[in-house]
């Protein structure tokens, strides 16, 4: 067992801890507004025919190496692009020589950046006749050239120029394979031309991983071109400078999402790879972070692989996350005790409980989060019993349901009166609710207790939430209670309080004559769901794995009754029966 692991396995397993979170305030309006300024007066540089002159330098003849991308790509989205259509999320436009200028006219934002950001190589490199994949690869980088080779302020935006940049350098035997040294020589020159610009834009994005890619892209560009020095030392200084801002002691990212942390990782793999290529003594600190990033994604799993959809990221986690980690060789165990970002998870015989006890991100990097404080998802073994339902797309087959799967009603968690923990603004971002939590974890001999408390409902209701759960050592039985307390009970007068349990899709469940709900897993376990001081009924609900495919499935809902001058209190468990 490493040190990583000793200090992991103490936290998760001491008598008592503590620790409390509050949320990063957000960026002050002015330093957006003049951010925001000073960036559109860059571009009306760019955009001035003199700022050609700028963008020339030396010219490369050659690469110094490529490394291997470890997120798979998607062989069929291959298969579509030898159809002759390019595939993104559901939208497709046909390829031929004018393809880059017709989706400026007729695509969306969202898919006009995936194709500039080159990311579809990926696909291509999941072909399994690579001299195909070369000739489409080059074929269609070709059209490009004559159309991004010049400043534009969508197509060299900072973030896609460094997205584009990291998948021509990773996927360099796909697009630089062609005899036609003309072709290959071009391709080099605008790999130069779009550095140096880069060198110049890379502070010009959103914060958190957008500034990633950026710095991710100049160290990548400066060590595989010829005579990139410079770039290499600024990159490399502001990878780490970002990396050490937005990645926390304990893996997880002050974004939240896991979905962030598997990204980081394969940006660390690929830079890791580029300075083996060139035999460059590659920074302690990039594989130290990989080692701290990989226990907290594997934190984030449950047995059957799938992710708790907590944060913002999908059951199905994306991005190649198996080969990821391999890639990553680092061998750390999950993390249990994640008291930086928030994570509880408790495992006991099989069965497995992870709970978000984070109050969400700062609000200029909670454009994906949700307000899902004090929610948890609970599998036994390869079966998922309660979940959250997960996050869906914006533009997706139901109307609203983007917005709707981010509520604090889409996860297993405490409502009060329909009204979210944390508020969802119109602009996506979440606003005011919660802005500390209190964890205490609790190890026994018997069982472990997480204990959360968070302020998401104090200024609207005038009371904390409290959620304690309990997983006994057998995994057997769950045990939890929901507590409203606070000096204003009053104002909580006529509101509605419910808890809810998502379940999975796969979960059969049918209540009986004397309240009690039996649930029944697809391997054929039985649990028995009970509570006290509430009224428990089985609703409608929708799951989503993915964030396009909504599936049916049902919900515990628990109505709990609110007295006078009396704390609102409801004690529940899940008990497995023995077969």
């Amino acid at each position: 067992m490493n040190a990583a692991d000793k200090i992991a396995g103490f936290a998760a397993s001491a008598p008592l801890s503590r620790s409390t979170l509050r949320r990063a305030p957000s960026q002050g309006f002015l330093s957006k507004l003049f951010k925001k300024m000073g960036r559109s007066i860059r571009e009306w540089g760019y955009g001035n025919s003199l700022y050609e002159q700028r963008l020339k330098g030396r010219h490369p003849v050659q690469l110094l190496g490529s490394p291997d991308d470890p997120a798979p790509g998607n062989a069929m989205l291959a298969s579509a692009i030898y159809g002759g259509d390019l595939l993104h999320d559901g939208e497709k436009h046909k390829l031929h020589e004018a393809f880059w200028l017709q989706i400026d006219d007729t695509a969306s934002k969202a898919y006009r950046d995936y194709a500039h950001s080159f990311h579809w190589l990926q696909d291509l490199a999941q072909s399994g006749d690579q001299t195909k994949a070369r000739d489409a690869a080059e074929t269609i980088l070709s059209w490009w050239v004559p159309v991004g080779e010049q400043w534009d302020k969508d197509i060299w935006s900072a973030e896609i120029l460094a997205r584009r940049l990291i998948n021509w350098l990773a996927h360099a035997p796909l697009i630089m394979s062609s005899l036609d040294l003309v072709y290959r020589s071009k391709v080099l020159h605008s790999m130069a031309r779009q550095t140096r610009h880069l060198m110049r834009t890379c502070g010009d994005v959103e914060p958190g991983l957008p500034e990633i890619y950026t710095a991710t892209a100049l160290t990548l560009a400066g060590l595989l071109l010829p005579g990139g020095e410079g770039w290499r030392a600024k990159g490399v200084r502001t990878l780490e400078a970002k990396i050490k801002a937005f990645i926390l002691p304990d893996g997880g990212t002050i974004s939240h999402n896991p979905a962030d942390a598997i990204r980081c990782m394969q940006l660390l793999i690929l830079v890791r790879g580029a300075y083996i290529d060139t035999d460059n003594d590659l920074p302690s600190w990039v594989q130290i972070t990989l080692d701290r990033l990989a226990p907290y994604v594997r934190a984030m799993r449950h047995a059957d692989g799938s992710f708790a959809q907590i944060g913002g990221v999908s059951a199905e986690g994306s991005f190649g996350v198996d080969s990821i980690l391999l890639a990553s060789e680092a061998k750390g165990k999950a993390i249990e005790n994640a008291t930086h970002s928030g994570i509880q998870r408790i495992g006991m015989n099989g069965s497995m409980l992870i709970m978000d006890c984070s109050p969400p991100p700062s609000q200029q990097l909670s454009s994906k989060a949700h307000a899902s404080t004090g929610s948890f998802e609970f599998s036994v073994g390869q079966d998922r019993l309660i979940v959250n339902m997960g996050p869906a797309k914006l533009d997706g087959p139901l109307a609203e349901l983007g917005a709707m799967a981010r509520s604090t009603a889409a996860h297993s968690s405490l409502i009060i009166s329909d009204t979210n923990n944390s508020r969802i603004m119109d602009d996506g971002t979440i606003g005011k609710g919660v802005s500390e939590t209190l964890t205490i974890r609790e190890s026994t001999e018997d069982s472990t207790t997480a204990k959360l408390t968070h302020d998401g409902y104090v200024k609207r209701f005038g009371v904390k939430h409290e959620r304690s759960v309990t997983l006994t050592k057998n995994g057997k039985q769950l045990n939890g209670v929901d507590r409203l307390f606070g000096p204003k009970l009053k104002k909580i007068r006529g509101a509605s309080i419910a808890i809810r349990f998502h379940l999975h899709p796969s979960v059969e469940a049918l209540k009986a004559p004397d309240g009690r709900i039996t649930l029944e897993s697809k391997n054929g376990r039985v649990w028995i769901f009970d509570v006290d001081e509430g009224t428990a009924e089985i609703e409608e609900s929708l799951y989503l794995k993915k964030p396009d495919s909504p599936a049916n499935s049902r919900q515990i809902v628990v109505r709990v009754p609110v007295k006078e001058k009396t704390t609102p209190i409801c004690r529940w468990v899940f008990s497995e029966m023995d077969t």
